[in-house]
């Protein structure tokens, strides 16, 4: 892949999300949990999806107070990689992770979801820390690194299921199409 001014943009933006990441996590000493969207750039970046991640977000914190556990939002980040929301709780990281990967299974367009947690020392917690199998493939259901990492579909399927996502999860927040 050719660098290109646009891929050096996106890199930054994953840059700075990342050290924002580890001074909230740092700063506020608890739990940190950052929502951004499991889809290529174009989507990432376009203002429906984003508009579509803010309203995820909130059915994110809604199923954290069914819970019992608070998600308390930090100012949002909007780069060239699309826009991040960051919350804290105060509870331990693999319990905020556990319930994370389920909202990612249960909600509307959750697929749609990366969500990603610290703990208060900076350190992700991913899946495999939890025993959880890693995350598959919108597409296919095969583990999604490898099929990103082998471009293994081809644009129209990946565009195609992209669409069928957006549609169950605007059907899912209750909206006509």
């Amino acid at each position: 892949m050719p660098v290109t001014p646009e891929l050096l943009q996106v890199l930054d933006a994953r840059e700075e999300r990342w050290n924002r990441r580890l001074a909230l996590s740092r700063e506020k000493g608890q739990t940190l949990v950052t929502v951004t969207l499991c889809l290529p750039a174009a989507y990432r970046t376009a203002p429906a999806f984003g508009e579509l991640l803010g309203r995820l977000c909130l059915r994110l914190q809604e199923l954290f107070a069914q819970g019992g556990l608070e998600l308390t939002p930090e100012e949002p980040l909007k780069g060239a990689d699309g826009p991040a929301f960051f919350y804290t709780a105060p509870a331990p990281a693999g319990e905020v992770k556990r319930l994370c990967v389920k909202a990612e299974e249960l909600l509307p367009g959750g697929r749609m979801l990366d969500i990603d947690v610290m703990d208060s020392q900076g350190e992700p917690v991913g899946r495999s820390a939890l025993g959880l199998p890693p995350r598959t493939c919108f597409v296919c259901g095969e583990a999604a690194a490898v099929c990103v990492s082998r471009r293994a579909h081809p644009r129209e399927e990946i565009d195609a299921r992209v669409e069928e996502l957006r549609r169950a999860c605007l059907e899912g927040l209750g909206e006509l199409l």
